[in-house]
């Protein structure tokens, strides 16, 4: 982490060794104090202001020393003591090239900045972060810009064509204090670097004598004369420049920063800076001018929204050449400004038909801009905009952290809803360790709240949920969400593999590759009767053994019982609480998944599902009646007797209530299970008839 330190100079009074002044009364630490120290003890002592309100007079300084860089802010104070006319200076010192002008100028509103003396209230001075303070200065630096807006354009003028004049020269700028540090951005904007000079500044001082000035002071007024020589170019912006081709120049740049800001100017500025009056003269050469005004070479955001300018662009050949130059610009638009370019360049616009690769541009870089946290109304205009799914998906990986996307952050959540929204295609979403920041709990609630809209993405953070390992923390946090019965049943739709591989990453998550029969006795009881065949079908495949299995089957069959009306509305629950232990094993016929393995052993034998009715048992052919039943222990259960046979429905043979029987209904069920029927019998004594008849006739003859 790169730091800035602190220093803050202060009135002090006398030391043992007689010296008071204004000197360093506090710092961060920093090793070259005492350097600076001698730097800024007799130069920034006083300064212009002390009349008006202290904030109003605040100056704000940058200095660049050979390897130390720092920005000041001077404010008028009164100290402890009672002294007045004291300067209070708070002073970043870092590296140069992290110190420049841009983060200089950006940090005059910094609320950090001290506003009076230790006074043993305020904690020590300690190190700041240089990314912290790049944040803090763009929004500064942005109102600078909007103010430079202000500045009469004639003034601005003066100012740029007399360092055009000598780029190299120190300048004191006589202007109104309050135009001093929007008049130093506008100037840096428009004559960019200048080679071996950095653009230091003061923005409101009082003089310009003394040792290491920055080479641009700005002056509420024309210091008294002295017998100081002073080396400095002074400006007086209220002065009109002499007439030339540089202040001709001037005037076009001024014109252009203010029709279209910094962005028009670093487009058309030289590739290598300024170094004297000969560079600004070539650069001059090198700009087209149209009608007295500079074209910009290279198009610039606005021909999105003014078709004349797109014209224009076209025809000097720059649309091609100058697209590069408008990507990570676009994005860093309003978003209105982006959101009313998407609307002129819907697909069948005829602009987008022409001009394919602009309108590609131009959704790719809204697209950056929704991800990076853009407001509603954007991710709604880039989402109608329909953007290709592998834009929306490269934009997306570039947006996730190293370390993968953790749902509990609020800007993660949303960077993935809204790639959602955009198009992302849901196997984006199939990459290693994506969230492996997330919890447990997280990636359920996402579920819930996402399958409606984006069900592809729910299965697939649910594999990844299941490839975060078993955790006792997932099967509670499962349950609490109802087993996600409805949203499991959203994501398939209808689709019973994809159904039954959700609840399989589940259980999974929850209980590990192997479901014991604890686990299974729990899901049983939590799920109950509303619980899908998809569930218990994943159960199944992961149990660990027969005795995990067990319960499952059972509330199978219960279900299956209850579905087709033999069976009274038991729960889940009640089924697992009466669960036995006795083996079944049917002789024909049954589905493995539905078969149960055992009976339970407190329920009388009545109870026992009768084959007829009892999960889809194969039936003897052409007899309708069902397959029998062997029980290992109880063989003699295979043929019911009479009195133990259940009662069915009228004309059943089992049943009671059916027709009356004759006497020989023995002999009857005897030929049944010969399975002769009366045709058969017909035949058979035919055949009976004509043997005895045949072998009467071989007897005759014989005695004959």
């Amino acid at each position: 982490m790169t730091t800035v330190d602190q220093i803050l100079f202060g009135w002090a009074e006398r030391d043992h060794e007689g010296n008071a002044g204004v000197r360093p009364v506090a710092h961060s630490g920093l090793r070259t104090i005492d350097r600076w120290a001698k730097r800024l003890q007799y130069v920034w002592a006083t300064q212009d202001g002390q009349g008006d309100q202290p904030e109003a007079a605040a100056s704000l300084v940058h200095l660049v020393f050979e390897d130390e860089a720092a920005v000041l802010r001077k404010l008028p104070s009164r100290n402890p003591h009672g002294r007045g006319g004291a300067t209070l200076t708070h002073v970043l010192v870092g590296d140069p090239r992290a110190i420049d002008t841009r983060l200089a100028l950006g940090l005059h509103d910094w609320p950090g900045w001290q506003d009076r003396e230790p006074d043993g209230t305020r904690g020590a001075l300690t190190p700041l972060d240089l990314a912290g303070l790049e944040q803090a200065a763009r929004p500064g630096l942005a109102a600078l810009r909007e103010e430079a807006a202000g500045i009469p354009a004639d003034q601005l003028t003066t100012l740029v064509a007399r360092v055009l004049a000598d780029p190299a020269e120190d300048f004191s700028v006589i202007a109104r204090p309050q135009l001093a540090l929007p008049m130093m951005t506008a100037l840096y904007d428009i004559v960019g670097p200048v080679a071996g000079r950095p653009w230091t500044f003061a923005g409101r001082e009082s003089t310009d004598k003394g040792s290491h000035q920055p080479r641009v002071v700005f002056l509420a007024a024309r210091p008294p004369q002295s017998m100081y020589i002073n080396q400095r170019l002074r400006v007086d912006v209220g002065e009109p420049p002499p007439a030339s081709e540089t202040a001709r120049f001037a005037a076009q740049l001024v014109e252009l920063y203010r029709a279209a800001g910094h962005p028009a100017l670093e487009r058309i500025r030289p590739h290598r800076p300024l170094t004297d009056a000969a560079d600004a003269a070539a650069w001059r050469r090198s700009v087209p001018v149209v009608d007295g005004r500079i074209a910009d070479p290279r198009p610039g955001p606005d021909v999105f929204l003014d078709d004349a300018l797109l014209e224009q662009a076209a025809a000097r050949g720059a649309l091609v050449s100058g697209q590069a130059d408008l990507e990570g610009e676009l994005r860093r638009q309003p978003a209105d400004w982006l959101a009313a370019a998407l609307r002129r360049w819907r697909p069948l616009e005829q602009r987008a038909v022409r001009r394919r690769a602009l309108r590609d541009l131009l959704v790719s870089e809204a697209v950056e801009a929704a991800l990076g946290g853009g407001p509603d109304a954007l991710v709604h205009a880039t989402a109608d905009a329909e953007p290709p799914a592998p834009t929306v998906a490269a934009a997306f990986l570039r947006h996730v952290p190293d370390e993968g996307l953790d749902l509990s952050r609020a800007g993660h959540r949303r960077l993935l809803v809204v790639a959602l929204h955009l198009g992302l295609p849901a196997g984006t979403l199939d990459h290693g360790g994506l969230f492996a920041a997330s919890p447990a709990d997280e990636l359920l609630d996402f579920v819930a709240r996402h399958a409606d809209h984006f069900p592809h993405a729910a299965h697939l953070v649910l594999r990844h949920l299941a490839d975060a390992g078993q955790s006792p923390d997932t099967a509670r946090l499962w349950y609490g969400h109802g087993l996600l019965l409805d949203p499991v049943d959203r994501i398939a739709a209808g689709d019973r593999a994809k159904e039954t591989d959700c609840f399989r990453q589940l259980l999974i998550a929850a209980h590990g590759p192997a479901v014991d029969r604890a686990a299974a006795r729990e899901l049983v009881e939590r799920a109950g009767v509303r619980a899908p065949l998809g569930l218990y079908a994943a159960a199944l495949e992961l149990a660990a053994d027969d005795a995990a299995q067990q319960p499952i089957r059972y509330e199978l069959s219960e279900q299956f019982l209850r579905d087709h009306g033999y069976a009274g509305p038991v729960t889940g629950s009640a089924a697992a609480s009466a669960y036995g232990t006795r083996p079944h094993t049917p002789v024909t016929g049954g589905s493995a998944a539905h078969a149960p393995t055992t009976a339970p052993a407190d329920r009388p034998r009545s109870a026992y599902p009768h084959p007829h009715t009892a999960w889809g048992h194969a039936v003897s052919a052409g007899s309708g009646r069902p397959a029998q039943w062997v029980d290992p222990d109880h063989p003699h259960w295979d043929t019911p007797a009479p009195a133990q046979r259940p009662a069915h429905g009228p004309g059943d043979p089992y049943s009671g209530s059916g027709p009356q029987t004759s006497p020989d209904d023995g002999s009857r069920r005897g030929l049944d299970r010969l399975g002769l029927d009366g045709v058969s019998l017909f035949f058979l004594s035919a055949l009976v008839l004509i043997l005895v008849g045949a072998l009467g006739y071989v007897v005759l003859n014989s005695m004959l």
